[in-house]
C-alpha cells in the first residue's frame, strides 16, 4: 500500500461534463489533504502546523507556571488540541505507523507540557497517570463509534456506502476483534 517512488502505470484521463480532469499530487476535501499514495502526510503536517498555532495561543493557560488545576488543563487538551491532530482519524488511522507516531509525540510533548513531569518519566506512566489515551487507542475507539453508527444509520443513501466497504464476511468493520487483537469493549 505505502510504495516509494513513482507509479509506472499511467492514470485514464477523466472527465466531468465533457471537461477533462488534471490528476493532482494533494487535494484537499473536507479538511482532509488526500494524497496520490494516500499516506496522509502532508494531512498530518497540515494538521501538526495548526496544533502548533493553537499551543501557542494556549501555553500562558497551560504552561508550566499558570495556577490553572490539571484538571481545566487537560480539559483544554481534550476538547482544543485532540480535535486538532485527530481530525478525520477514521480515515487516516489506517496510515502507516510513521506517521501515526509524529501525532503520538505532537500529544507526548504537549502533556509533558502540561504536567510538568522531568525528561526521565516515561510517556507511558503520564498518560497511565492522567488516564489519557494514547493516539492508536484513542483513534480506534473513534473508528469503533463512527462504523457502529453509520451500520445504524436511518438514512438509506448512508446504507448504500456499506455496500462499498470491505467486508469478508467475518468482521463487520474496521478494527474489529481479530485474533491479534484484544476484543470488542461493548458500548
Amino acid at each position: 500500500m505505502f510504495l516509494k517512488g513513482t507509479s509506472r502505470k499511467e492514470l485514464k484521463t477523466l472527465s466531468f461534463f465533457d471537461e477533462d480532469l488534471t490528476w493532482d499530487k494533494e487535494v484537499k476535501y473536507l479538511g482532509l489533504i488526500l494524497d496520490d499514495k494516500l499516506t496522509f502526510r502532508s494531512h498530518l503536517k497540515y494538521n501538526t502546523e495548526n496544533f502548533w498555532t493553537k499551543v501557542h495561543l494556549l501555553i500562558p493557560l497551560i504552561g508550566r507556571r499558570f495556577p490553572l488545576t490539571l484538571e481545566n488543563k487537560l480539559l483544554l487538551f481534550k476538547q482544543v488540541l485532540r480535535p486538532i491532530v485527530t481530525y478525520a482519524a477514521q480515515i487516516w488511522g489506517l496510515a502507516a505507523f510513521s506517521n501515526r507516531r509524529k501525532a503520538q509525540i505532537l500529544h507526548n510533548k504537549i502533556l509533558r507540557i502540561i504536567v510538568n513531569v522531568p525528561w526521565y518519566v516515561r510517556n507511558s506512566v503520564i498518560h497511565n497517570d492522567l488516564k489519557i489515551e494514547t493516539i492508536d487507542e484513542f483513534i480506534k475507539e473513534l473508528s469503533r463509534n463512527f462504523f457502529q453508527k453509520l451500520v445504524n444509520h436511518t438514512n438509506p443513501t448512508v446504507l448504500d456506502q456499506l455496500n462499498y466497504t470491505h467486508n469478508n464476511g467475518k468482521y463487520a468493520f474496521p478494527y474489529a476483534t481479530t485474533k491479534w487483537s484484544t476484543p470488542l469493549k461493548p458500548p
